[in-house]
């Protein structure tokens, strides 16, 4: 809760459209609740947080970003900064299998019910229970040289008989971006993942899935499982010579190219660095190069994507962001 109400407050279902600039300086925002536009003025600093998304795309149609694609759209250029550039996002393939019927009993066991945890669930809506993930771990690639760091996260979960298994990769050398596709702030942004553009991360996810899958078809787990489906029902390349799926590289490599999507965890949009780089947005302070009375608070700073889910990380990130202002004001 906070303590100084009159401090705060929340405008609902809002967008806001534009930054204002008057020179070098941020001095407001616009924005627009059901079809009207307002303009509000900041006493001190604009701080945008929108996330690695529409972070980009809010400072792009200010007039803050990449100077060749703002002018492709007629957007005065107030910074050229290479906003949108150097989008990251983990790379997931999942992988679904079956319990054999004789087996099913086993999804039907419950666990010893905690009643601390139990309560976290009714009343915090967290806690074990809120879980749909029942086991992560981490793998190293035969690819990745820093064995003390690997490269790949595995999820495990089950609903009902049904076992998912999500391949995570967690680091790669591939960069997307992100564009305005109009200066209509109510149309989305252009992505481009630009997912495998390094063949080393097509080489590491295939590595990791081959992984899984000869897991699922030759250790002790696949006496529990059904016949994994073949290739052939995504219209992949069979292997008719290979016993096993995991030995056919075409249809593993097909597989991968069909099934791989986002893990949700977008990032590095308006990257944080040392002010003189030419790929930095923001200055460690979270300060947009140049600009003053501006900063970004939010996933889009990430100079790295985390090893993991990207929450706690953005967390973190606010937190900072708090601390640095605290100290600035002297509040």
């Amino acid at each position: 809760p906070n303590p100084y109400p009159d401090n705060l407050h929340i405008v609902c279902k809002a967008l806001v459209t534009k930054i204002l600039f008057n020179g070098l300086t941020a001095i407001g925002v616009e924005f627009i609740v059901n079809d009207i536009s307002y303009t509000v003025y900041a006493n001190r600093e604009v701080i945008v947080s929108a996330g690695a998304i529409n972070t980009p795309q809010l400072l792009m149609l200010s007039g803050v970003g990449p100077k060749q694609h703002l002018n492709s759209l007629n957007i005065p250029v107030v910074f050229d900064l290479p906003v949108g550039q150097h989008y990251r996002n983990h790379l997931n393939t999942p992988i679904i299998t079956q319990l054999k019927p004789q087996y099913m009993y086993l999804a039907n066991k419950v666990p010893q019910l905690n009643i601390d945890e139990l309560k976290q669930l009714y009343y915090e809506h967290g806690g074990p229970l809120a879980n749909i993930v029942t086991l992560v771990l981490y793998l190293n690639t035969r690819l990745n040289r820093d064995k003390e760091w690997p490269n790949v996260m595995l999820e495990f979960g089950h609903i009902s008989s049904v076992i998912y298994i999500t391949v995570g990769l967690v680091r790669f050398k591939s960069y997307g971006s992100i564009r305005l596709q109009s200066t209509d702030p109510l149309l989305p942004p252009l992505i481009d993942p630009n997912w495998y553009s390094q063949p080393i991360d097509r080489e590491n996810m295939l590595d990791a899935v081959t992984m899984v899958f000869e897991m699922l078809e030759q250790s002790t787990l696949a006496q529990y499982l059904q016949p994994l489906p073949s290739f052939l029902s995504i219209g992949c390349p069979d292997c008719p010579d290979k016993q096993y799926l995991y030995e056919c590289v075409e249809g593993l490599k097909c597989y991968i190219k069909y099934n791989t999507n986002s893990g949700d965890h977008p990032s590095g949009t308006c990257r944080m660095g040392a002010i003189e780089r030419p790929d930095v947005v923001v200055d460690p302070q979270m300060r947009v190069k140049g600009a003053n009375n501006l900063r970004v608070c939010d996933a889009s700073v990430f100079p790295v994507i985390p090893n993991a889910n990207t929450a706690s990380a953005a967390i973190l990130t606010g937190y900072k962001c708090a601390q640095i202002i605290i100290s600035d004001y002297n509040l």
